[in-house]
């Protein structure tokens, strides 16, 4: 309690996740693979515009089909680390005449980090049909990622009618940039991965997100007082200010690359009612 009627709750986090799996190919080893660069797309938008990527993988002709698959714990062969650090923060206050404020954020950021095991086991960085982890992308952190949340709400006393709005403001969709490495652009002009896959995607960006997307609702309940029991009657109009920002993306790097692939539902209003007994 800060002063009468005004409150905040505060808490960090931490949290830390182990026991992960790898799968072994043990019908490799870290001598059958070379390893190659790639030039990335000159483009403003891109972090790593024009610049060259390495630490990228490619198996030796002659493992090319070699599988023994052994799944096991990573920590077998190396440390794998994923840790999430955050905060929330709440405060509230009710000044009186029937009016309650409230308003806060929730933020964190993640790390990954498995480059001890990637150079013991570079196979785990050619997932079939997956994103390559090129060297520089080993370890990431993100941005802390905060969402805000505000709402009041407002009870005129002598006709029953309440008026309520929530602001909420969250973070966009993360922006890679999946580019697709084709069989040339490897040294030995094939890809031979597992699985008989012939390209790899490789992320062109870090860990980026687009704009905050924000939408504000409003509601107006009217209600009604019978004895012990409350009914209320409510129109709840969602999306006010019709906001289009986009939830999706296109995220494989190329035309459409950003192109939006959802939207906000559109403004839209409910009616609905409650009895309480």
């Amino acid at each position: 309690e800060l002063a009468p009627r005004l409150a905040m709750d505060f808490g960090y986090f931490r949290r830390w996740y182990g026991n992960f799996t790898i799968v072994d190919n043990r019908a490799v080893g870290p001598t059958d693979f070379t390893t190659y660069s790639i030039t990335a797309p000159v483009d403003a938008r891109l972090q790593q515009s024009g610049q060259v990527i390495g630490g990228l993988y490619e198996v030796n002709a002659n493992k090319v089909g070699a599988v023994d698959n052994y799944t096991t714990f990573a920590d077998n062969f190396g440390e794998q680390i994923e840790h999430w650090n955050g905060f929330d923060l709440t405060i509230n206050a009710r000044p009186g005449n029937g009016i309650v404020l409230q308003g806060g954020l929730s933020t964190g950021r993640t790390s990954l980090d498995n480059c001890d095991l990637r150079d013991k086991l570079p196979e785990i960085t050619l997932p079939p049909g997956g994103v390559a982890i090129a060297q520089q992308n080993c370890h990431s952190d993100t941005n802390f990622l905060t969402q805000y949340k505000f709402l009041g709400t407002y009870l005129l006393p002598k006709i029953d009618v309440q008026f309520a709005a929530t602001l909420q403001s969250t973070p966009g969709p993360e922006i890679p940039a999946n580019y697709t490495v084709t069989s040339g652009q490897t040294p030995s002009g094939s890809l031979p991965l597992s699985g008989g896959f012939r390209t790899i995607n490789v992320n062109l960006v870090g860990k980026e997100y687009s704009e905050h997307i924000n939408q504000l609702d409003f509601r107006v309940a009217k209600i009604f007082r019978f004895g012990r029991t409350r009914t209320s009657v409510n129109f709840d109009l969602a999306n006010v200010l019709n906001s289009n920002m986009a939830n999706g993306i296109f995220t494989f790097y190329g035309p459409r690359w950003q192109n939006p692939t959802g939207i906000l539902d559109p403004r839209l209003f409910k009616l609905s009612g409650s009895f309480d007994f």
